[in-house]
């Protein structure tokens, strides 16, 4: 077995990852790896699926926070459904929560009816950081500006580009990924009252360090076993 390198990684760089797997097929063992290698490299956040919070929570003892997807990932159940799902995380103990609104509705423009659901999940989550996840390829510029007030005025503290994962009404076998310029509007939008967190295609330190500098605050991190190790071991200390 070859032996990881037990320097955590430069703050800079940890305090932004958003270390992630939700695969469908993630076992028990998966996780096991992935807190482990949170705690060692020092990263702030895991994600994982809501089932898996409970056992990442303890596994990490604190050592990095837990997050998971609530709507993952098309964001078409029901308000009340998102909120039952965000308690049930909570209560796991995730401290943070990643939240598919309902695209529809904001593509209608809809505002009332967003906001409401926001609101809905707001008040269930109990003071758990909330990050709205949007996704630029398929939503019109007025209606990411938009996007981003209502995350402000219900209480998110992030927005991001993507799920990261083919929505219904993308072309078959694409994904969200980021771009320059889409994260550059959010992060004009957020205006410095909410963050940014970048979504797709983070393969490197430096595609962290360019959306560092693009001002994201968060940036999520697929986890693949010895990824942070490599990154500790090539200088990122």
């Amino acid at each position: 077995m070859t032996a990881f390198p037990l320097q955590p990684l430069a703050k800079p760089l940890a305090e932004v990852v958003d270390y992630t797997d939700l695969r469908k097929e993630i076992t028990y063992a998966d996780v096991e790896a992935l807190c482990l290698e949170a705690a060692v490299y020092g990263v702030r956040t895991v994600v994982v699926p809501s089932a898996l919070v409970s056992r990442a929570v303890r596994r990490l003892a604190g050592a990095a926070r837990v997050s998971c997807p609530i709507a993952y990932p098309f964001g078409t159940q029901a308000a009340v459904v998102k909120a039952r799902e965000a308690e049930v995380a909570v209560a796991s103990g995730a401290a943070e929560l990643e939240v598919v609104p309902h695209f529809g509705a904001l593509r209608a423009r809809r505002w009332e009816a967003a906001a409401a659901e926001l609101e809905t999940v707001a008040r269930a989550a109990g003071g758990a950081t909330l990050k709205l996840v949007l996704e630029t390829g398929i939503l019109e510029a007025d209606v990411l500006k938009r996007a981003c007030a209502l995350a402000r005025d219900t209480g998110f503290a992030f927005v991001s580009n993507t799920v990261g994962f083919r929505l219904v009404s993308t072309e078959p076998g694409t994904v969200g990924s980021a771009s320059e310029e889409a994260i550059g509007r959010l992060v004009r939008w957020a205006g410095g009252s909410i963050g940014v967190k970048v979504v797709g295609g983070v393969a490197s330190i430096a595609d962290v360090e360019r959306w560092r500098v693009a001002g994201a605050t968060r940036v999520a991190v697929s986890a693949q076993r010895g990824l942070l190790a490599s990154w500790a071991e090539g200088g990122a200390r």
